[in-house]
């Protein structure tokens, strides 16, 4: 009988056991040969890995960091963080090649498709600029530059896209779509203006909300307006201020009672909190909390893991002398 190899199998059934692997041996995995980098890279890789239940759930902090010493004058700068719950281990990204983070005021995180977006609001007349950071082959790589100089807020992942509100000035806002596919930028179809203030972009389901920040009774503004990724069209959803948010409102899935939260952690009242950041892995989150000792330089971070229970468990943070707090945070699927 005529022996087989692993050259024998078909793509399909390579396929299937490349998806088995730890993602950490997915580097190593794609030095085998030609075609096992190029199935590595393969979308078709990333929904059967996900499919078969063998992805890994980080947690990604993008974190303000001071590299001089406080009395001097200080230049901040930007690195990434990521977290594995399931190891419980720490590790930096290496900085994006050619960048110079000093000449950018705005940077945010998101994820799509087991990949990290690095999305960066430049100073002036600089472009928004967008990197990708891809866990199989551990790079960089540049992405198709934002086609307008507006500021923009937030970012969130679905799919294989990138979504960011662009303020256009006179409370007018605008969504616009990255295809890390295609490597294009769309802008969404018009909103109906009647969102003055964006506090939140969030993906519920086959729904993108963009959420109101306004929430007083003194202003009678609408919860937020919700674009459907198959009809292509939005629809606002109102808010009774005067009514306990149900359960179809968007708010009820960004709630995040602080309150609670130092009733749960005693350790937390005696300090002064100012700053707190969630990540969502599955039924677990992470919180990180950011507090001011002594001086406004003196940062310490503390970090929770809340279980699917409601228990909190108090997780080392990243090891880092000049780390002062969060800018941005996601989950990314790999």
């Amino acid at each position: 009988m005529e022996e087989q190899t692993i050259d024998d199998l078909t793509e399909d059934l390579v396929l299937q056991c490349l998806a088995r692997l730890h993602y950490k041996d997915i580097l190593s995995a794609s030095w085998v040969c030609r075609k096992w980098r190029r199935l590595l890279q393969t979308r078709h890789f990333y929904m059967i890995r996900k499919q078969l239940g063998y992805t890994n759930q980080l947690a990604c902090f993008l974190h303000h960091t001071r590299s001089s010493p406080p009395d001097s004058n200080s230049v901040f700068k930007f690195v990434i963080n990521v977290f594995d719950p399931m190891s419980r281990e720490w590790n930096r990204l290496p900085p994006v090649p050619n960048f110079i983070n000093d000449f950018y005021v705005s940077i945010q995180i998101a994820s799509a498709e087991g990949k990290i977006v690095l999305i960066c609001d430049g100073r002036g007349d600089l472009a928004t600029s967008l990197f990708v950071w891809d866990f199989v082959t551990r790079r960089w790589w540049k992405g198709k530059d934002l086609p307008t100089i507006w500021p923009f807020f937030f970012a969130v992942g679905f799919d294989s896209q990138i979504f960011i509100v662009v303020y256009k000035g006179n409370k007018s806002n605008s969504v616009w779509a990255y295809d890390m596919r295609k490597d294009e930028w769309t802008e969404l179809p018009q909103m109906s203006q009647k969102i003055s203030w964006c506090h939140e972009l969030k993906v519920i389901g086959d729904e993108l909300c963009v959420l109101n920040g306004c929430n007083t009774k003194h202003i009678n503004e609408h919860c937020a307006e919700v674009y459907h990724f198959q009809t292509g069209k939005w629809r606002l959803v109102e808010r009774d201020l005067e009514q306990t948010i149900d359960s179809s409102s968007p708010y009820c899935y960004t709630t995040f009672d602080f309150h609670e939260l130092r009733k749960e952690l005693p350790e937390l009242k005696s300090k002064f909190i100012s700053h707190f950041s969630r990540v969502e892995l599955g039924a677990q989150s992470l919180v990180m909390v950011t507090a001011v000792q002594n001086s406004r330089h003196d940062w310490e971070e503390i970090l929770f893991m809340r279980s699917q229970y409601g228990k909190y468990e108090r997780i080392q943070t990243v090891s880092s002398e000049a780390a002062t707090y969060v800018l941005s945070s996601c989950c990314v699927e790999v």
